[in-house]
C-alpha cells in the first residue's frame, strides 16, 4: 500500500481522536493527499466531490431532517411519551420502556439518533428522575434507544448506504427492522433488571376503564404524529412515491399538524426549525463532499482491495472475515457518527462482504447494528456525550448501564444479524420479492 495512504489514514484517525469536527477531519485528510500526493489535478478531485453531491437521492436526507425538526418542535415527542406512559407507565420500570418505545418511534420520524436524543431526552429524563430513576441511568437509556433511529425506517443512514453502494434503498429500509425489534425487547428486559433495586414511584392506581379512557384520549392526541411514519412507508412501498418524494410529503404533512393541530409552534418558530435543519444539512453536505473526494483517491489507490487482501491473509474462513469486519465497523462507529461511518466503511468493506458471501442488503443491516453499537461504546461514544449534555449529567454515571446495554443487548443483536442472514433478508424478500 502507498505509504502516503497509510499516513493519511493515520492523520484521519488522530484528528478524530482529538475531537476535531468530523467534516474537518476528512478535509484535512484530503488536503494532505492533494498537497503531498500525485493524484492528478485538484480540480478533478473537487469535481468528483460535487458529482457525488449532484444526486436526487441525497435530497431526501435534509427533508427528513426538516420533518423531524418540525415534529420535535411541534410537540410530537411529548405526546408520544404521554401515550406510551398511559399504556405501560404503571408497570414497575415501565417508564424506561416508555423511553425505549417513544425514542424508537420518534427515531422513525426523524431518521437520526441525535434528533431522537434531543427530542425525547429533554422530555423523558426529568420525568424519569421525578419517579426515582437515576439521572445517569436515564441518560444512558435514551442514548442506547436513540440508536434505533438508524435501524427503523425511514432512516437517513440507510438512504446513504443505498446511495453509496448502489443497493435498493427500499430493501435497506426493511433489512434492519427485525434486528431493531429484537433490540427493543433486549433493552426493555435489561431496563427491568437494572431498575429492580431503584426506589421507583408509580402513578396512582387506576381501574381498567380509567386506563382505557386515558389511553384512548392520549392516542387521539398522538395519532396524527404516529401516522406520519406509516404514511411515509405506505407511500414508498405502495409505489406512490420514491423515498425522496415521500420525504417531501413528510414535511408538507408535518407543518399543519404541528402548527394548526398541536399548536405547540407557530410560523415564527418555523424560522428556527429551518435554520437548525439548514445547519445540520450544511455540515452533512460538507462531510459528504470531502468524504467523496477521499473515497475517490482511496479507490484509485486500491485501498478496498488492499483491505480485502489483508483480511484474507489472516483467514479465508467467512466466519473469521465477518468477525474482523464487525470489529472494524465497531471501531469506526466509536470514532464517527453513523453518516461518516457509512461513507468511510461501506465502500471499503464491500469487497470483504462479497468475498464472505454476504448480500449487500444483509450488509446494510450489519453496518446499521454495528455503527449503532459504536455510537454508545466508550471511550469516544459520540451519542453518550450528547445524551450527557442533554441530560445535564456526567459520563461516569452513565458508564455502567451503557456497558450493560452494549455487551448484553447490542452485541448479541450484532452477532445474530451477522450470522443469521434471514433476520435481515426475510422482510425484503417477502415484501419486495428479492
Amino acid at each position: 500500500m502507498n505509504p502516503l495512504i497509510l499516513i493519511d489514514a493515520g492523520l484521519l484517525t488522530l484528528l478524530l481522536i482529538f475531537g476535531v469536527p468530523v467534516p474537518l477531519c476528512f478535509a484535512g485528510a484530503v488536503l494532505l493527499l492533494i498537497v503531498f500526493g500525485d493524484f492528478g489535478s485538484a480540480t478533478f478531485l473537487v469535481g468528483a466531490g460535487f458529482n457525488k453531491l449532484n444526486s436526487v437521492v441525497l435530497v431526501a436526507i435534509p427533508l427528513y431532517i426538516l420533518a423531524g425538526g418540525i415534529m420535535g418542535a411541534g410537540g410530537i415527542a411529548g405526546r408520544l411519551v404521554d401515550l406510551a406512559d398511559a399504556m405501560i407507565g404503571r408497570v414497575r420500570g415501565g417508564l424506561g420502556i416508555v423511553m425505549i418505545l417513544a425514542t424508537a418511534v420518534f427515531g422513525a420520524i426523524s431518521g437520526m439518533a441525535s434528533s431522537a436524543v434531543a427530542a425525547i431526552g429533554t422530555v423523558m429524563i426529568p420525568r424519569m428522575e421525578e419517579r426515582g430513576f437515576d439521572r445517569g441511568y436515564a441518560a444512558a437509556l435514551v442514548s442506547a434507544s436513540s440508536v434505533l433511529a438508524l435501524m427503523i425506517p425511514p432512516s437517513a443512514s440507510m438512504i446513504l448506504f443505498g446511495w453509496v453502494t448502489g443497493t435498493s434503498i427500499l430493501a435497506c429500509f426493511l433489512a434492519p427492522i427485525i434486528p431493531a425489534l429484537i433490540l427493543v425487547v433486549l433493552l426493555s428486559g435489561w431496563n427491568v433488571f437494572l431498575t429492580r433495586n431503584m426506589d421507583l414511584k408509580r402513578p396512582e392506581p387506576a381501574t381498567f376503564g380509567q386506563m382505557t379512557g386515558e389511553v384512548i384520549s392520549r392516542a387521539r392526541m398522538a395519532g396524527a404524529g404516529l401516522m406520519m411514519p406509516l404514511i411515509i412507508l405506505g407511500f414508498i412501498y405502495g409505489g406512490v412515491t420514491t423515498p425522496t418524494e415521500a420525504a417531501a410529503v413528510a414535511v408538507v404533512y408535518a407543518i399543519p399538524i404541528s402548527i394548526y393541530l398541536y399548536k405547540d409552534m407557530n410560523w415564527a418558530d418555523m424560522r428556527e426549525v429551518f435554520w437548525r435543519a439548514g445547519q445540520t444539512t450544511g455540515v452533512l453536505m460538507v462531510l459528504i463532499f470531502f468524504a467523496s473526494m477521499l473515497g475517490r483517491i482511496w479507490t484509485l489507490e486500491n485501498v478496498p482491495q488492499e483491505i480485502l487482501e489483508g483480511f484474507l491473509s489472516v483467514s479465508q474462513n467467512p466466519i473469521i472475515l465477518l468477525l474482523m469486519a464487525n470489529l472494524f465497523l465497531m471501531i469506526v462507529g466509536m470514532f464517527m457518527e453513523d453518516i461518516s461511518g457509512i461513507l468511510l466503511a461501506a465502500p471499503l468493506l464491500m469487497p470483504v462482504m462479497l468475498k464472505a458471501g454476504v448480500d449487500p442488503i444483509h450488509f446494510s443491516a450489519i453496518i446499521a447494528t454495528n455503527l449503532g453499537m459504536g455510537l454508545i461504546t466508550p471511550p469516544t461514544a459520540p451519542i453518550l456525550y450528547f445524551a450527557a449534555l442533554i441530560g445535564k449529567t456526567n459520563l461516569a454515571g452513565m458508564l455502567k448501564p451503557s456497558l450493560v446495554f452494549v455487551f448484553f443487548a447490542y452485541l448479541p443483536v450484532v452477532l445474530l444479524t451477522t450470522f443469521i442472514p434471514s433476520l435481515s433478508m426475510w422482510l425484503p424478500t417477502l415484501i419486495l420479492g428479492l
